[in-house]
């Protein structure tokens, strides 16, 4: 790689850094970067560019010379003396205006495979930033369904102190129960005869120890079935979070190849990131379609095959040759020629003769039918890209309605929770309303970030498909 292509491929990296927004106080601008300088994808192509320049001098330069040498084994007799050697020298030389045109095919393919790097790199910028804000995404879900798991395992705990204290209270209700009836020996007769009964009477005695116990396990009973069905929720919650965790790893090492670093590389995600902007309005940028680099690389190739037929029909026109024959002669003896011994000197010309023109003309028709289906591809990839347009804005609009909705339902969700677990600290009831509540309100916290990164991935993707990255 000359020191052009490296001065180039450090002002593109430069390129990338500070048209990514790289002045936001998160970790993707630096990766971005990372993802520039390391992605053997991006180098690749950027080598293939290379090698297309290359191909513009040789295009735009003659044909090398001939030289031709012949050695005689027995020396020919001529009038002037023995030829012992000769010598042939020839340039051949295009028809006017081909060379130009070599070299105007062979830029045009160079600069077909430049669009080409952008549009790799382009795509790579999106691809790292759409794996990004997954990787956020997946972030933000796991740290609300661990807050969601501290919830329910706080209600656990309250569940299991409401129910530690009925219990005690069932046992405190039981043993006075019990010394009440020792003491009934009032002279009232009711009282006298309720003491006898639950004196004299055994199996009465223990049928009213019998209703206090089961009136205290009916308190109890209650608050372990909340017990169990919190539990329940915990179990569901936890395995939620496992999977999430996987997730994040299984999202961080598909990440991490854009990088072309270790898939165990710890990604850094921050709190929150700094929504893009685009400079204009996005309706107005709708005529800037055109600047994406999938349509200037059909563009390109369809004037690349433009200026390949202008070259193959000079082409078919006949070369010419200049040249030079050099013949190296010895004396003869007893000769009196004048020319006795003189080397000789004769200019040459040549011309070659295409008379094969139906190789010529497929040739052209060739190229021509390859200008064409460049050019419907140019204008293929425009409509497709137009329409691709057309639905990521929809989906940047739908996801900042969503965001709207999610965020005041997600109020509304938490403010009713508050609710309902002031009500359960006093009075042990509305478990299932809460449960109910506390599984809406993680679904609108979900939906909120998924509304969220879907706006961030819209924006990056409308960003792709203008070519501004």
């Amino acid at each position: 790689m000359n020191k052009f292509n490296k001065f180039l491929l450090v002002l593109i990296l430069v390129f990338i850094q500070l048209n990514s927004k790289a002045q936001q106080n998160d970790s993707l601008s630096s990766y971005l970067k990372m993802a520039a300088t390391n992605n053997p994808g991006l180098h690749s192509m950027f080598l293939k560019y290379s090698a297309s320049l290359e191909k513009i001098t040789p295009a735009g330069s003659l044909p090398d010379p001939q030289l031709e040498f012949g050695y005689f084994l027995k020396p020919m007799e001529l009038l002037s003396g023995k030829q012992i050697a000769e010598f042939k020298l020839m340039q051949m030389f295009p028809w006017f205006g081909s060379l130009p045109a070599a070299q105007e095919e062979a830029s045009k393919m160079a600069a077909s495979n430049f669009e080409s790097f952008l549009a790799y790199r382009n795509e790579l910028i999106f691809n790292v930033k759409s794996n990004y804000y997954i990787l956020f995404k997946n972030k933000k879900e796991i740290d609300i369904t661990e807050n969601n798991l501290q919830l329910l395992k706080s209600m656990e705990q309250l569940i299991l102190s409401k129910y530690q204290s009925n219990q005690g209270k069932g046992i405190s209700n039981a043993k006075e129960s019990s010394d009440d009836a020792s003491k009934s020996s009032s002279p009232s007769s009711t009282m006298g005869s309720m003491g006898a009964l639950s004196t004299s009477n055994p199996t009465n005695k223990s049928t009213s120890s019998n209703f206090s116990g089961s009136s205290m396990s009916s308190g109890s009973e209650n608050q372990m079935i909340n017990l169990f069905r919190i539990k329940m929720e915990i179990n569901t919650m936890e395995n939620s979070l496992t999977f999430l965790l996987d997730q994040f790893k299984t999202n961080q090492i598909s990440f991490n190849r854009y990088l072309n670093q270790s898939p165990e590389h710890i990604i850094f995600i921050p709190d929150s990131l700094i929504e893009e902007e685009v400079p204009i309005k996005f309706t107005a940028l709708i005529d800037s379609i055109t600047n994406n680099p999938m349509v200037k690389m059909y563009q390109a190739d369809s004037a690349a095959y433009n200026a390949k037929i202008m070259m193959s029909k000079k082409m078919s026109y006949p070369m010419v040759g200049i040249g030079l024959k050099y013949s190296l002669i010895n004396k003869v003896d007893n000769s009196t020629n004048m020319m006795n011994g003189q080397d000789m000197l004769m200019p040459m010309v040549t011309a070659s003769l295409p008379i094969h023109r139906k190789k010529y003309q497929s040739i052209i028709k060739e190229a021509d039918l390859l200008r064409s289906a460049a050019s419907y591809a140019s204008v293929n990839a425009t409509n497709d890209l137009r329409v691709s347009y057309q639905q990521s804005l929809q989906n940047l609009e739908d996801a900042q309605r969503r965001s709207i909705l999610y965020s005041k339902q997600t109020l509304l969700a938490e403010g009713s929770l508050n609710i309902l677990l002031a009500s359960f600290s006093s009075n042990s009831s509305g478990l299932d309303e809460i449960i109910l509540m506390e599984q809406q309100l993680l679904n609108y916290k979900f939906k909120k970030i998924e509304a969220t990164t879907d706006k961030y991935a819209s924006t990056a993707n409308l960003l792709f498909l203008l070519g501004k990255q």
